[in-house]
């Protein structure tokens, strides 16, 4: 018999359940939560000894399709899969889901809780700002196109409640007819002098709002500014910008590369809500600025 044959006859008698358990749990956390506790399993007893331990559960992301039966159902299993991490969770990311609905119920099982993302959660009410305390220990803070309070007032309930919290993100779609505004960058500088990481893709600061969070925000290690189209980098600011912090995009860098701006942020204020043309040139976002009349030269 030859090598290959010999080699091909191991491998076809090998039995995947002689892998140690570390090995398979690293296996399955390949899947998504829904494969595995829909199909994985209930695969062999073995698989579902190490699916039913709480170390599987520590990082999650759920979503769902959007349509309402399954939003009612993925609600359902993210409730179940906080039981099953028996108060280890410490990463979560919920899309498409009622957040409204199910922060009462995380908050109140998960306090180790480190990271929590939301991703286009469109009902988010003052329940995330009175249930955010009982998470005390969270370092990281999301928020993409998410329909709720005003952000500020988000701002300051967590700057108020996580003196730990290092990473922000608050990112939206990029809209052209919306006025300039600073509530968000200068809720940030009043409240979150801790940062090292913010990303405010599409927000609408201007160059006062920029500055506040430079000055509030002394540790900033990473800034992006992508579609920002608000800002004018009017006297030293760019400089200041470049100086202080060591991971910079302005507003009209790549959307590719690490961080990647969620595909569904388009262009409100573009036909048939096509995807806004990323990323602009220097010279075509100095164009769209003047049209705003938001730029001279």
């Amino acid at each position: 018999m030859s090598t290959s044959n010999i080699s091909n006859t191991a491998l076809d008698s090998r039995n995947w359940l002689d892998l140690p358990d570390e090995v398979t749990a690293k296996i399955l956390k390949k899947l998504g939560p829904v494969e595995i506790l829909e199909t994985a399993q209930k695969v062999c007893p073995s698989w579902w000894r190490i699916c039913k331990d709480s170390s599987m559960w520590r990082c999650v992301h759920v979503t769902s399709s959007g349509d309402v039966n399954n939003m009612r159902y993925m609600e359902k299993m993210c409730r179940h899969i906080v039981d099953r991490s028996d108060g280890q969770l410490i990463e979560i990311t919920i899309e498409r889901l009622d957040y409204d609905q199910l922060l009462p119920y995380i908050a109140d099982q998960s306090s180790g809780l480190k990271c929590l993302r939301l991703v286009r959660c469109f009902d988010i009410k003052s329940t995330l700002i009175n249930d955010i305390p009982k998470l005390p220990l969270l370092e990281e803070f999301e928020l993409t196109e998410c329909c709720c309070l005003p952000i500020n007032l988000i701002i300051k309930a967590v700057g108020k409640s996580f003196r730990l919290l290092n990473s922000l993100k608050l990112n939206r779609r990029l809209s052209l007819s919306e006025k300039p505004c600073d509530d968000d960058a200068l809720a940030i500088a009043e409240n979150m002098p801790g940062l090292r990481y913010l990303q405010l893709v599409g927000n609408k600061l201007t160059d006062n709002g920029l500055r506040a969070i430079l000055g509030g925000c002394p540790n900033l290690e990473s800034l992006d500014l992508r579609q920002c189209y608000d800002l004018r980098f009017e006297g030293n600011l760019k400089e200041t910008c470049v100086d202080q912090v060591k991971s910079l995009k302005f507003p009209c860098a790549s959307s590719k590369g690490g961080n990647n701006i969620p595909h569904f942020l388009y262009c409100i204020d573009c036909p048939d809500e096509e995807e806004w043309p990323i990323p602009l040139s220097e010279r075509d976002w100095r164009l769209m600025c003047m049209e705003l009349g938001r730029l001279e030269i």
